[in-house]
């Protein structure tokens, strides 16, 4: 998943961007619709930012909870959200999982990078090399897993893949100027990464890699900008060859490569779009941006041709959402993200919703 930081500008960035702009849509009486999904009890204090499920019986959240703001883990096994032990101290910036015995978490305090492994019974921490801070990681239902990681102070990219209980380098044959941003995993021959491309003094353009088993191919992707608003910042993979992606965190193109050619759409009223996934019919979710005040969440839907907008229930507090995913198998799709509540006092709660 996308390096969101609960509480961070990625977070913020929710709370304060315009609205779609496009028609809701009202589900009829009976048909599927978002609705709240409970999480353990008792609720504490904090945010969810990450979501991701190996299939209908096994997912895992996590977030900041607690006066402290601890690393939240909490899992999925079907029927209800409880909370894991956790007492690490770190910000989650990814979280991926591929089966009931592997789940992988990544995030970063101000002085280092983190990561933990789940091996079906506890979590505990794995060295995480670097060099850079964690951003995006990914994980595939044959075990594997891929990290991307960036130093900020000289811009150089890591990429590392999950072997013999560690976390070891691969050689990625990056252009000049990269900076990655996304990865995604379908399996070890299926492997994607996205970013942008410094290519002048002020000018970018859109990175897309995939991996096919053999060799690393770049995926043309036209246009250039003075901006780094061409950065694909969220790779979604459906079949082998083909995958959906974010192009840019303000007026969002959302991109479709089909395995010849690339093809690319605006969100409703040109706004921006924090993640997207699986719809499990073809299509795919995304969370747009809401206004600062927004007391219901914003959700795209893009789906046999044409976008629809969907809201989800009124809540008692301003809602900021971190992330969504498609449980597999199936079309049910569940968000998370923090509820800001101002009485009695103003505190932010993790909030889970679903579509079902």
């Amino acid at each position: 998943m996308i390096g969101r930081v609960a509480g961070s500008a990625a977070l913020a960035a929710v709370l304060t961007a315009g609205a779609t702009g496009a028609a809701v849509h009202a589900a009829p009486k009976g048909e599927p619709r978002w609705r709240v999904q409970q999480g353990p009890a008792p609720r504490l204090v904090g945010s969810l930012n990450q979501i991701e499920f190996a299939d209908e019986r096994h997912g895992w959240a996590a977030g900041v909870e607690g006066p402290d703001n601890e690393l939240a883990l909490w899992k999925w096994n079907g029927r209800k959200w409880t909370r894991a032990k956790a007492g690490w101290g770190f910000v989650p910036a990814g979280l991926a999982v591929s089966g009931p015995r592997q789940a992988w978490a990544t995030g970063v305090t101000l002085s280092a990078a983190h990561a933990l492994h789940y091996n079906g019974k506890k979590w505990r921490e794995v060295a995480f090399p670097g060099p850079g801070a964690p951003v995006d990681l990914a994980a595939a239902p044959d075990g594997t897993a891929v990290s991307v990681a960036r130093n900020v102070f000289d811009g150089t990219n890591t990429v590392q893949r999950w072997k013999d209980g560690r976390w070891r380098p691969v050689k990625v044959p990056l252009p000049s100027g990269s900076s990655l941003a996304a990865v995604a995993a379908f399996s070890k021959r299926e492997i994607w990464l996205g970013g942008s491309r410094r290519v002048g003094e002020d000018a970018y353009e859109s990175l897309l890699l995939r991996w096919n088993g053999r060799k690393w191919r770049r995926i043309p992707l036209k246009g250039t900008s003075s901006q780094q608003s061409k950065a694909i910042t969220k790779i979604v993979v459906d079949v082998p060859g083909k995958a959906w992606a974010l192009r840019g965190s303000t007026k969002t193109k959302l991109l479709r490569w089909d395995g010849k050619k690339a093809g690319e759409r605006g969100l409703p009223g040109g706004v921006g779009a924090l993640t997207l996934t699986q719809d499990g019919a073809g299509g795919v979710w995304l969370l747009p941006y809401s206004r600062s005040d927004a007391k219901a969440a914003p959700y795209l839907r893009w789906s046999k041709g044409r976008w629809k907008s969907f809201t989800g229930p009124r809540r008692n507090g301003v809602v900021g959402l971190g992330d969504i995913e498609l449980i597999p198998g199936t079309s049910r799709v569940v968000s998370v993200g923090g509820l800001q509540q101002q009485k009695p006092k103003e505190h932010k709660f993790p909030m889970l919703e679903a579509f079902r």
